[in-house]
Parts: C-alpha cells; sequence; structure tokens
C-alpha cells in the first residue's frame, strides 16, 4: 500500500545570491549624492563649531598670559605696536615679532620668534596663538599666528612709537595700565581677536575709529564671526550679522590663497552694526 505523506515540497534554492540591478545601483548612488549635498553645510558647520571652542581656549591661555605680565610689569599692559615701530635706539618694540603672508616669511612658520617675545615666558604652547578655523595654508605651511590684539591697547611703547600711534587714533584714548580701562570697562574692551588673512600681517590690529570702514579686518573664521578675548579675562564669540555687499562688511572679506587688499580700508557703511560693535569695544574718546 502506498504511504501518503501531508509534509509540503521542499523549494529549491538558488546557489547565487540575487545581484543588483544597474538601474538600482544608480538610484542609490544618486541618493548618496543627494545626502551629501544635504548634509555638507551642516558637517562643515559642526567642525567649525569645534573649532571655536579650541579657538576659546587658546584665547583665554593668551589673555592670562598678559594678565600674568601686567602682574610681573607693575600693571602695565602688554606692548603693542605695528611692525617696524622701534625704540629711540633702534629696539623693535610691540609683543609680535614680525609679519606673517601668503608667501614663505619665516614669520609663518618659526616657533623661536613667539617663545622669545614678551609673551614668551608666559606663553606654554605657541599653538595658542592661531585659530583652528584659520585652514589655508602659506607657501611654507600653516601660519603659527592668526590673532591681533587690539591698536588702542598699547602698554609701555616709548613716546615716539606712542605718539604715532596716538595720530591715528583720530582722538580716541590709548590704554597703558590696566587702570586706565575706565572706559569702556575691562569686561566691554577686547584685547586679542583674529584679524583675516585680507589685512593680516604684524600682531596690531588697527580700528577705523572716526568713520566706518576696516584698515585691518576681524576673521570670520568662526561660522561667521570671531571668538574675542577682553580685559577682564573672559572670553566671547560675535557673530557678524550685518550683510554688507562684495565689497564691504566682514562676512563678505575674501578668504582665499594670495587674496590681500591693495586699499587702506575694506568697505563698510553707517549702517555696518559689526563697525558700531567694534567701535563701541575697542576704546572711546
Amino acid at each position: 500500500m502506498q504511504r501518503v505523506t501531508n509534509e509540503p515540497a521542499k523549494a529549491s534554492v538558488s546557489s547565487s545570491p540575487e545581484a543588483f540591478t544597474l538601474i538600482e545601483l544608480l538610484v542609490v548612488a544618486g541618493m548618496l549624492a543627494v545626502l551629501a549635498v544635504t548634509l555638507a553645510p551642516a558637517l562643515a558647520k559642526s567642525g567649525g563649531r569645534s573649532g571655536r571652542i579650541t579657538c576659546f581656549n587658546n584665547k583665554r591661555q593668551v589673555e592670562a598670559a598678559c594678565a600674568l605680565y601686567s602682574a610681573e610689569w607693575n600693571d602695565w599692559l602688554t606692548p603693542n605696536a605695528p611692525v617696524g615701530a622701534v625704540s629711540p635706539t633702534g629696539q623693535p618694540v610691540g609683543w609680535c615679532p614680525g609679519q606673517e603672508n601668503w608667501s614663505a616669511s619665516i614669520y609663518n612658520t618659526a616657533p623661536d620668534y613667539y617663545r622669545t617675545n614678551v609673551l614668551g615666558p608666559y606663553v606654554g604652547n605657541v599653538d595658542v596663538y592661531k585659530c583652528p578655523n584659520d585652514k589655508l595654508l602659506s607657501d611654507n605651511g600653516e601660519r603659527i599666528r592668526s590673532i591681533s590684539m587690539n591698536g588702542a591697547m598699547c602698554g609701555d611703547l616709548p613716546a615716539n612709537v606712542r605718539f604715532n600711534i596716538q595720530s591715528f587714533m583720530s582722538g580716541f584714548r590709548v590704554y597703558s595700565k590696566t587702570a586706565d580701562l575706565t572706559v569702556p570697562r575691562p569686561a566691554n574692551t577686547w584685547v586679542f581677536c583674529d584679524e583675516s588673512m585680507f589685512t593680516l600681517n604684524d600682531g596690531y590690529l588697527q580700528v577705523a575709529l572716526s568713520l566706518p570702514g576696516y584698515p585691518d579686518v576681524p576673521a570670520a573664521y568662526d561660522v561667521g564671526g570671531n571668538c574675542f578675548s577682553f580685559a577682564d579675562a573672559h572670553v566671547e564669540y560675535r557673530e557678524w550679522v550685518w550683510p554688507g555687499t562684495t565689497s564691504a562688511g566682514l562676512r563678505n572679506c575674501p578668504y582665499r590663497y594670495g587674496v590681500t587688499t591693495s586699499s587702506s580700508s575694506w568697505g563698510s557703511s553707517g549702517a555696518d552694526t559689526d563697525w558700531v560693535w567694534l567701535r563701541q569695544h575697542s576704546s572711546a574718546q
């Protein structure tokens, strides 16, 4: 007698997996491309914000070094002067040793100049002079410095250098000692910020105080803004908000290899709220 079973028949299984079709691969590639374009700005901002944290910490360390300098030198502020300023005996003055540029300036990359300047004994690591979001290289590599010092902060400068600085301060105050910081108060007077490579040369950032303009341009490396250290040792992030035009405003200042200014001032206007903020926090009449 024939045996009857209720077991279902087993389906045959192929030994090779089914492959993607060319159309499916193209669809996946297209989706990945769309995601890359969509997420790129967000990822860039995320990286910029990470660099901003390091920039904050760097500014705190530089400001702490300035405080130690003042404590050891009778309340004098860190000396600050344009490159080329010298004492009557021919000695260079100012905290910054020389000029950086897009080419192969020795001051771009030689740390010894920063280890032996007036802040050298108080700064342990020269990396604190650089914003990590300043990423474009000069011809001889990554520059040591991106920061510059408020031009109203002069410290103990020789009389001849101080006279020259006062001549382009347009009647605004020049500060020599911490006790001089009464208007604005220390919490409202910035000391260091990052300067754009559009104007970066020495460590002295000149501010236009009478009329709108930027003889030296504060950078916008930190997600469209800048980290400022203040005389009371706090650090503050300032996002530039004035839209400006293609030839004016801190948000629009070009940051490309080899691009620098050939004029006396980057553009601004009376509507430039960023210039108003900078003037109010730099000095006072």
